[in-house]
């Protein structure tokens, strides 16, 4: 396989691994398998896509190869494929493979298209054209976490929309987004990737796959907040696309790189559908058919199965986080540490400024939420509540994890870690992770950022003084 620790890649060999197929990986670098989970699973062959040698190594005795490699970066990224399509040809044929298996992208109607559907287009014709026979599989949006397409969609959605109840903006979007596109779960892909290898040895051709669904791509964008909970806004077409532009909007608004941003806006100024079904005639549908977009974001947004996390998906993959950390060197044993981390909350307090907790909890009684709740276990265990907290996960000796259970446009988290740096020493960490839901989470943290600051920063402060004392007083 070629592009193993890719998004696709790392998912498809799992499946393929589980219905008895061995597998060999040629990747550049060994380390980012190592990653994967399955690196004991499979053969690993160091080498680079441009070498002919070590391609064919990677090729040798191979039934069959899966090409899931594109560049999107850099001016001459069409070039390098291109290149890269003709090695993987060649090497296949020298080695004797039966079948060459790639993931491109659907292609508009007529002419006229961006550089990255370009390019998706000619690396399919070259396999076509070359002399072992490829099945080329042209997908539209790849709907599940770590997918780039998928990401772009979430964060966009999750930074625009509001959050629970009415919007009161507006989203002006350029009329482009009105143009159609036929997303496919990351499922329904691996499905036919797989299915692939049961087709008749002599099959040469492309096959367009998709789901049962052909939304624009403002309805993606509304399909996601439909089911992430938040307010849909009015939408405002604009007679102007500006990829550039919006790629620096959307490199600012997601984790999503301009370099790679760029290219997908550009693929809005076309329609992507299927144009035929034939694949599902020759090897049959995904179990219980294709998977609806509503459900392949929900899959997503649950992180279901392969929709779900990778190891190696790109920084940033998943929902939106904004965090605030806060770390303090300890004069005291790790396990006096430790032992004013469990003992927070109820009677003993938060550590923190006097009485801001109690007004904050006040305002939140006044908005229907838990209040002036008071109160801790004897001893802390997941699912016990603490204060307004809910403990939900805690590591012996080590990091206790809280859930706030207080009215907010999001959802709070607060690690506190204990590690041990020296005899008599220790280190406390404390990270505060905000997860928003829609404009007004993002708006909420930043207005309360100040005090957030202040107060997550002398609660740090003062349990580490606190162990130091009760450390000096033993």
């Amino acid at each position: 396989m070629i592009g193993a620790t890719g998004y696709v890649g790392s998912r498809l060999v799992p499946r393929l691994l589980a219905e008895g197929h061995t597998v060999r990986c040629l990747v550049r670098s060994p380390d980012k398998v190592a990653r994967t989970g399955f690196a004991d699973r499979v053969e690993v062959v160091r080498g680079d896509l441009t070498d002919a040698a070590s391609t064919r190594a990677a090729c040798r005795g191979a039934d069959a190869v899966y090409h899931l490699v594109h560049s999107m970066d850099g001016p001459d990224f069409a070039d390098r494929d291109r290149v890269i399509a003709e090695t993987v040809a060649g090497a296949a044929a020298a080695a004797g493979v039966g079948r060459i298996v790639y993931l491109g992208g659907l292609r508009p109607e007529g002419d006229a298209t961006s550089e990255h559907l370009r390019s998706r287009t000619e690396v399919g014709q070259v396999l076509l054209a070359g002399p072992v026979p490829a099945v080329v599989l042209q997908a539209g949006i790849v709907v599940g976490r770590g997918s780039a397409s998928f990401e772009m969609i979430r964060h966009v959605a999750e930074t625009v929309f509001w959050g629970a109840g009415p919007s009161p903006l507006a989203l002006p979007l350029p009329d482009q987004a009105w143009n159609r596109v036929q997303p496919i779960a990351i499922a329904d892909v691996l499905y036919w990737l797989t299915a692939s290898l049961r087709l008749p040895e002599a099959t040469n051709r492309a096959f367009d796959v998709g789901g049962p669904d052909a939304p624009t791509y403002v309805d993606l964008l509304r399909g996601y907040a439909r089911e992430a909970g938040l307010a849909v806004a009015p939408t405002v077409p604009v007679p102007v696309s500006v990829p550039r532009l919006g790629a620096r909007a959307v490199g600012l608004l997601t984790p999503v790189d301009r370099a790679l941003a760029a290219p997908l806006l550009e693929s809005m100024a076309h329609e992507l559908v299927c144009r035929e079904h034939d694949l599902a005639a020759l090897v049959g549908e995904p179990p219980g058919g294709p998977t609806p977009y509503a459900e392949a974001v929900r899959r997503a947004l649950a992180e279901e199965g392969p929709a779900g996390g990778g190891a190696t998906d790109p920084a940033g993959s998943g929902p939106p986080e904004l965090v605030g950390e806060d770390v303090e060197e300890v004069a005291a044993p790790v396990a006096e540490l430790w032992s004013v981390i469990t003992g927070i909350g109820g009677d003993q307090g938060w550590h923190t400024v006097p009485g801001v907790w109690e007004l904050r909890q006040r305002l939140d009684g006044l908005l229907g939420g838990v209040g002036l709740r008071r109160g801790r276990p004897a001893r802390l265990a997941p699912g016990d509540p603490l204060d307004w907290w809910r403990v939900e996960e805690i590591d012996p000796g080590r990091s206790l994890v809280l859930r706030a259970e207080t009215r907010m446009p999001g959802v709070t988290r607060l690690r506190m870690t204990a590690e041990p740096t020296g005899a008599g020493t220790s280190r406390y960490s404390q990270t505060v992770t905000f997860r928003p839901r829609g404009m007004a989470g993002r708006v909420y943290w930043y207005a309360q950022k100040p005090v957030h600051d202040l107060v997550f920063g002398v609660t740090a402060r003062m349990i580490a003084d606190e162990a130091r004392r009760r450390s000096a007083q033993t």
